[in-house]
């Protein structure tokens, strides 16, 4: 096999046998990538009660992610919503209490 150099001439030694190229005189046995080199066993059917137990702890375990993540945004949302009152507030507070001196002021 020849193996990969680096430009300044140093050996990757520590690499993994993919990082080299095979040369021609490499023995055919060996499988390739795509070969299945043992045979896969097929895993044995699950029970219906055992499908329904999974699917509950499933269907449970995403309730409680996407609770997680929905309630994460709300905060978000909210805080963002509260700025903004206050902005709103703040902008509108002089025009505010100038509306409120001028009604409340005692006529002579």
């Amino acid at each position: 096999m020849t193996p990969i150099e680096l430009p300044g001439g140093n050996l990757l030694d520590n690499l993994p046998l993919l990082t080299q190229v095979a040369d021609e005189d490499t023995p055919d046995d060996l499988p390739t990538l795509t070969e299945i080199v043992a045979p896969e066993h097929p895993l044995p059917a699950l029970s219906e009660e055992v499908m329904e137990q999974l699917l509950k702890q499933l269907e449970s375990r995403l309730a409680a992610i996407f609770a997680q993540k929905l309630s994460l945004h709300l905060e978000k949302l909210q805080r963002l919503a509260v700025e903004e009152a206050v902005n709103e507030l703040k902008a509108e507070l002089p025009e505010l209490l100038r509306e409120m001196l001028n009604t409340h002021r005692p006529h002579p």
